[in-house]
């Protein structure tokens, strides 16, 4: 009988060394991170005013259009999209800072104006242009109400928050105005690294770098 190499004994325990240490980890258990520079997450609150130019006859300055029309009590399922604009100031006629581009469907079976809403606000002035959050939530007729953010992108990177929003008195037939307090946080655009400690003892193995 020959007894093996310490060169063979090495290698066999490079082989089988990392299965046996696999086989200890739990199926639903994780792995600690050692060394883990996590980006800061940065909140800002912004003050804009949101102009509705509904759709209907006669309304040549309309920002939104009729998709779909039914039949079906309270316009259930009637479908608009929409390119609402976004300014500083109740006058619609300001800079536009960002515009709300998405769709609204109206989906109560049994209320009026259940309309459900989703849209991406892409800014175009200031320091966030070209970013974008995306928005869901409902426009009931109310006077005021909510609704999440839920995501984004440039500046806005994975970004969660929420958009307060009241019906402004300045509000015409034709335009009706939206004045909107949104308090978004987000994480900085900046270089990441991420370091996932090996099961081996004073071993680092790098699994990601580079910008969000």
């Amino acid at each position: 009988m020959t007894m093996a190499s310490p060169f063979g004994v090495f290698v066999c325990l490079l082989i089988v060394l990392p299965q046996i240490q696999a086989a200890s980890i739990p199926y639903n258990g994780t792995v600690p991170l050692q060394g883990c520079q996590i980006p800061c997450m940065t909140e800002v609150n912004l003050h804009l005013f949101l102009h509705q130019f509904v759709d209907g006859p006669n309304q040549p300055n309309r920002n939104e259009e009729t998709l779909l029309q039914t039949s079906f009590p309270f316009g259930f399922g009637t479908t608009i999209v929409h390119d609402w604009t976004l300014t500083e100031t109740t006058n619609s006629k300001d800079t536009v800072v960002a515009r709300a581009q998405g769709v609204h469907v109206q989906a109560g079976l049994t209320k009026d104006n259940r309309w459900y809403m989703t849209h991406n606000i892409e800014f175009e002035q200031g320091r966030f242009a070209g970013s974008t959050l995306q928005v869901i939530g409902i426009t009931a007729g109310l006077e005021s109400g909510q609704w999440s953010i839920v995501g984004g992108t440039g500046q806005f990177i994975m970004a969660q928050g929420i958009i307060s929003f009241t019906n402004h008195p300045a509000s015409t037939w034709e335009d009706g105005i939206k004045e909107l307090n949104i308090r978004v946080r987000y994480t900085n655009p900046q270089p990441v690294r991420i370091i996932l400690k090996s099961l081996y003892p004073n071993c680092n193995v790098l699994l990601f770098e580079g910008k969000q």
